[in-house]
């Protein structure tokens, strides 16, 4: 994942996201879950910011979307697969992280936050394939 790449998943999420009218943050990282790059749209919650960082750092780091992390255990229940005492307080299972792929290999992953977990990933899915096709 570099910058120019970065900018244009973030363009098509805020294109995506002005569309639904649901002002968002998005976040993009590399393959090891390092920020690249951050938006926050106006008007979008403060929040939003380290939200969607959390998403797409899980959806990169785990390689795969941020929503299939449950299935290792819910992390709100101590010695119940993974939680925030034995791992850090970037996982999270919430909706709207997204790997990026080219062709099998995850470069990165994306991260919105400001819509509802499932607006989120429609704003995630839409970016990415935008992206994709402005090669």
């Amino acid at each position: 994942m570099n910058l120019d790449k970065a900018k244009k998943v973030i363009k098509a999420a805020v294109d995506k996201a002005g569309e639904m009218k649901k002002p968002c943050s998005i976040a993009i990282v590399d393959k090891k879950g390092f920020l690249v790059a951050l938006h926050r749209m106006d008007n979008a919650l403060i929040p939003t910011v380290d939200i969607a960082r959390d998403k797409a750092w899980t959806a990169a780091t785990f390689k795969m979307p941020s929503s299939e992390i449950i299935k290792f255990g819910d992390p709100s229940i101590p010695g119940f697969g993974f939680n925030t005492q034995n791992w850090n307080d970037r996982l999270t299972v919430i909706p709207g992280g997204i790997p990026i792929k080219n062709g099998d290999d995850v470069i990165g992953a994306i991260g919105v936050s400001g819509g509802t977990p499932e607006e989120d990933v429609i704003v995630c899915e839409a970016a990415i394939m935008a992206a994709a096709g402005s090669h």
